[in-house]
């Protein structure tokens, strides 16, 4: 998997920018990515938060898991864990700025989504991931 830094962050956000519900996509994505690497509470947390919008207030609280469970040093998480736990963290974020409470996280959060993802295919040779994850993406950017 090629692409510059700078065209795959541009890529992030049109791909985010284009989607009509923003928290059930990046749950799409989520999935995709959770189906390879498995669904610890965290991730399933994150799951049930984009499946059910009047949950998403939720966000906030749901973030800060996943958040404790990344840094703990006890139990690190591999690099591709690391990339899933991340996405899990995006969906906890989108959820919260979309239930309205403040404070919102940064209103950027959402561009990370398909960049993190494209980091996740290439971080594991897994075809079937490659392919849910496109899936769930549309596509990746044009240097594909």
């Amino acid at each position: 998997m090629s692409g510059s830094a700078d065209q795959i962050a541009l890529w992030g956000r049109s791909l985010f920018e284009r989607q009509r519900y923003p928290v059930v996509w990046a749950g799409g994505v989520l999935e995709a990515a959770s189906v390879t690497l498995g669904k610890p509470l965290e991730i399933q947390a994150a799951l049930a938060l984009a499946a059910d919008s009047t949950q998403w207030p939720e966000g906030r609280a749901v973030f800060d898991r996943i958040r404790q469970r990344g840094l703990d040093k006890d139990k690190p998480l591999t690099a591709a864990e690391d990339l899933c736990f991340r996405l899990a963290e995006l969906v906890a974020k989108l959820a919260h700025n979309a239930a309205g409470p403040p404070p919102p996280f940064d209103y950027h959060a959402g561009w990370q989504v398909g960049p993190i993802a494209y980091r996740l295919a290439g971080e594991l040779t897994d075809p079937a991931l490659r392919y849910r994850l496109a899936a769930a993406l549309d596509g990746w950017p044009e240097a594909e």
